[in-house]
């Protein structure tokens, strides 16, 4: 059985900054038995981040239709049973979204939970602010512009499947396009056909798969899988990998994305060519 010093011990081995912000996806059985169950495992996060901030994500799955209609700030987490014991825990706070709420507890939650609607919205298939310029997940990518601390994102016992800012990354780089269409007229018409919440196949998004990257990471030197009691733990520094995806998936758009986004991909492509070219 796994106790808290052994989880502490093994969590060393990411050489963790203590003032780090720590985004952790999470399954409590992958690793086994540990002595005290979750709380163990938030005990053990917070003494790596001792001076910074742990987040657990706090989103929506069930009743994906009726999320906007039914959300309120007590609305259980739908991503695991640690989750939902650190966002119910004294001292965590909630940021304000129906679709991918976060949970954080340290230096920076309250400058990561509030104040995500004030600059400005990016829709998209989870609704228009959650994945926004204000959202946690933009404010854990730019922490070190921002705060002067590094964010990690952390995959404890699960695949890099679950790994969110793959959405941030889905955001932006169609923000990026559609801004790059002068005619404005145009670039509602393509907005238009984007996916919006609630969305369903066939999409208009880049959707694509993150599950292989854990070992692409590794090999790219910028994370460690340290193999812990029944499992292992993927950790990383959440820009360098937001980084690498990004240029992965830009560059092998029409192998990772799904069919309809590559047709309105390429259609927007030659477009903004021909405004160029003009």
């Amino acid at each position: 059985m796994l106790t808290k010093e052994m989880l502490v011990e093994a969590l060393k081995g990411f050489h963790i900054e203590k003032d780090s912000i720590l985004l952790v996806h999470s399954s409590l059985k992958a690793l086994g038995p540990i002595d005290g169950g979750a709380e163990t495992v938030i005990a053990a996060l917070e003494e790596t981040v001792s001076e910074g901030t742990l987040v657990f994500p706090t989103f929506a799955s069930k009743n994906w239709e009726h999320v906007f209609e039914e959300w309120h700030m007590d609305r259980p987490s739908d991503v695991g049973y640690i989750t939902e014991v650190f966002r119910k825990q004294e001292g965590s706070l909630r940021s304000d979204n129906p679709t991918h709420s976060v949970a954080a507890r340290g230096k920076l939650a309250k400058t990561l939970t509030q104040d995500n609607l004030k600059e400005g919205p990016r829709p998209g298939p989870y609704g228009d602010y959650a994945f926004a310029h204000g959202s946690p997940f933009q404010k854990m990518y730019d922490s070190r512009e921002k705060y002067g601390v590094k964010c990690y994102v952390m995959f404890w016992g699960v695949t890099t499947s679950p790994m969110t800012f793959k959405h941030l990354i889905e955001h932006r780089w169609i923000e990026e396009l559609l801004n790059s269409v002068k005619d404005e007229a145009k670039r509602e018409e393509f907005s238009a056909r984007l996916s919006k919440y609630p969305a369903y196949a066939p999409f208009t998004w880049p959707m694509y798969s993150t599950r292989s990257f854990g070992p692409k990471f590794a090999e790219a030197g910028i994370a460690k899988i340290i193999p812990v009691g029944e499992g292992e733990i993927i950790c990383g520094d959440a820009k360098l990998l937001v980084d690498f995806v990004d240029k992965t998936l830009r560059e092998n758009v029409f192998t990772m994305t799904v069919e309809g986004f590559q047709q309105w991909y390429r259609e927007i492509s030659e477009y903004i060519a021909s405004e160029k070219n003009q």
